[in-house]
């Protein structure tokens, strides 16, 4: 994997290791190279490197702080039609302008993930926008795993956060370029917090917002540096075990750590004003192939609106 980068230091917290770094112009790198470090950058020139991996990932811009979502601009040059290269990661120390699920605000902060991924599947691919947000939520609820948590168990709050003790530690967002049944490309943002709690307002529909090192048995023992490569690998098995027709059991993952399956809930519209209408209110029956749900006594299949545990 080729790595460019602003601040070398981030870089290595980003992935670890010394390596032979060697300073490039954005000009000179090829096109689509060339457009989209221009977008991320604010320089003319960067640090670049080469990084060992298994070769799922090609390219990764590690940003010490992002003017914009990196998120968008990979949607962004998506949309335009820009022949962005394969298998891209972006990752951004802070930032600003960076949201979540319907343009919410996310609050950047150091210490923390901020992780955009574009791909370039060229197939149909079973689950569609469902099954990249199920890849990619299991892959950070994989990496919240993997630290010791007091006892503390993450889970999936429908549709793509993941929560640990009621409190919102990672969200997911994903959106696709298709041509009929084909997905031509995919962009994923996964936003997890490691180190830092974000000061966020709170209102009757927005969870209490922490990070991985509230909950850890040791302090210090949640960094960042610890938590990408970890991110990185299980996101790249999951999508590749997506676009291999393993979305059952990617979906299956999702049903067994889900937070809501078999509890009583309230489905607002899909609106921060706090007097929003109640869409549905009852026990989550069953999580659908597209992440409908099924509420006890509602007619059909709930598709969005915002998720209030209780009733």
């Amino acid at each position: 994997m080729i790595l460019f980068t602003d601040d070398i230091e981030f870089a290595r917290n980003c992935f670890p290791g010394d390596r032979e770094w060697r300073k490039c112009e954005v000009k000179t790198l090829e096109a689509p190279l060339a457009i989209l470090a221009a977008g991320l950058f604010n320089a003319p020139s960067i640090m670049t490197a080469e990084v060992p991996g298994d070769g799922y990932w090609n390219y990764m811009f590690a940003v010490d702080e992002a003017g914009e979502s990196q998120y968008d601009v990979l949607s962004r040059l998506a949309i335009s039609g820009s022949q962005l290269p394969d298998g891209v990661l972006c990752c951004a120390g802070s930032g600003q302008q960076f949201h979540g699920f319907k343009n919410r605000q996310w609050q950047a902060c150091r210490g923390n993930i901020h992780l955009s991924a574009f791909l370039k599947p060229g197939m149909e691919v079973e689950g569609d926008a469902a099954g990249f947000i199920v890849a990619s939520v299991i892959a950070a609820l994989q990496t919240v795993e993997t630290f010791a948590l007091n006892g503390a168990v993450p889970a999936i709050k429908w549709v793509n956060d993941i929560l640990v003790d009621g409190v919102k530690v990672a969200g997911v967002l994903a959106r696709l370029q298709k041509q009929g049944p084909v997905t031509e490309s995919v962009v994923i943002g996964i936003g997890l917090n490691v180190e830092q709690k974000p000061l966020v307002k709170r209102d009757a529909h927005v969870p209490d917002v922490g990070a991985i090192s509230d909950f850890a048995a040791e302090p210090g023992s949640c960094r960042h540096v610890d938590a990408l490569p970890v991110l990185v690998e299980h996101l790249a098995r999951n999508i590749e075990a997506l676009g291999n027709g393993k979305f059952a059991g990617l979906l299956d993952l999702y049903r067994q750590h889900s937070l809501v399956l078999g509890r009583r809930v309230t489905i607002l519209g899909d609106t921060r004003e706090t007097s929003s209408e109640i869409v549905a209110r009852g026990r989550v029956e069953a999580i659908g192939k597209s992440l409908e749900l099924t509420i006890q006594g509602h007619p059909g299949p709930v598709t969005n609106g915002r998720l209030v545990l209780g009733s």
